[in-house]
């Protein structure tokens, strides 16, 4: 019996992926299968993995397919995966040895839907720059605003993927956000690990450290899946002040500090942080009257209020550290 299957998408990371797939095939849970999916990736990365095939040709189960991006090959691995749950582990980041173990236990402990740890954030000589916590806000109670929406710090049961056909946008960035938020507003049970047991790589290049400001445009697409997959199901008004505190969250705080952040000239920075501004107003008019506004953090109404005001410089002189 396969307790946990773990997929792994592969693009361009033959510097990391050897330390990834190595902290998986030592996973002190044995009943594991690691699906890895090489997103057509030119570099030298399937010559590494075919070299954890050779030696653990029970475990690791390696599959090429042609680029489509990271949420493609989530994709194209939940077709192939035969566990009770689900992990998805990036390829230039590494888990914890007992990380599956731990997440397992208390899955089935609990009947768990999902289960989520805390994570080390690393700078690229394996520093650790901080802990971060799954809670991303402890004061609200209400597990699709309490935790962070990654797709990687998570245990999911394969059943709550499957039966609802939930799957991930591809050639996209932010397709977590929309695919965890559809798994949130389905999961009965949710139990969380205060252990960092995931250690994700803040690397040159990634979307967290990436001046393409265009491309941050790109949660809107996942905000516009949210809206239009609530509306299908009948439930956008039950979980109307939910999607709209998720939005002023991820677009208006975190979104306009992430622009801010970035290299790019002022006026071009404006121009992005103009049409996040938009998106807010034309989707949620009233979100400035948002019920969870209340619960931010003392730092995250402190940056709402900058926004507002529209000092943006000022906010990038104060915050040196990423939210």
């Amino acid at each position: 019996m396969i307790k946990v299957s773990v997929i792994v998408p592969v693009y361009n990371v033959e510097k990391y992926i050897e330390k990834c797939l190595d902290s998986l095939v030592n996973q002190t849970l044995k009943e594991i299968e690691i699906i890895v999916v090489n997103d057509g990736s030119p570099d030298n990365s399937q010559k590494i993995i075919d070299k954890f095939v050779k030696k653990y040709p029970n475990k690791v189960k390696s599959f090429i397919k042609e680029n489509g991006g990271l949420g493609s090959a989530r994709n194209y691995g939940l077709k192939h995966i035969k566990g009770e749950y689900v992990a998805f582990i990036d390829s230039d980041d590494f888990a914890d040895l007992k990380m599956l173990e731990e997440m397992y236990n208390l899955a089935k402990k609990n009947n768990s839907d999902i289960v989520l740890c805390s994570n080390n954030l690393l700078d690229e000589n394996y520093r650790i720059l901080k802990v971060e916590s799954a809670i991303i806000n402890e004061k609200i109670n209400n597990n699709l605003l309490k935790y962070k929406l990654a797709a990687w710090n998570k245990l999911y049961k394969k059943e709550l993927l499957i039966n609802n056909k939930f799957e991930f946008r591809s050639n996209v960035w932010y397709e977590d956000v929309d695919f965890t938020t559809k798994v949130m507003i389905n999961a009965k049970k949710v139990s969380f690990i205060d252990k960092p047991l995931y250690n994700y790589l803040l690397r040159e290049g990634s979307i967290m450290n990436n001046s393409n400001l265009k491309r941050n445009l790109e949660i809107f697409y996942s905000f516009d899946e949210i809206i239009n997959y609530c509306k299908k199901n009948k439930f956008y008004k039950k979980y109307y002040s939910e999607i709209e505190y998720l939005c002023i969250y991820n677009i208006y705080i975190c979104g306009i500090v992430r622009i801010i952040r970035t290299n790019n000239n002022m006026k071009e920075k404006k121009l992005i942080i103009n049409e996040y501004k938009k998106y807010l107003n034309n989707n949620f008019k009233d979100f400035k009257k948002n019920k969870y506004l209340l619960y931010m953090s003392a730092k995250h109404k402190i940056i709402y209020k900058l926004i507002n005001l529209k000092l943006y410089t000022l906010i990038g002189i104060i915050f040196k550290i990423k939210i």
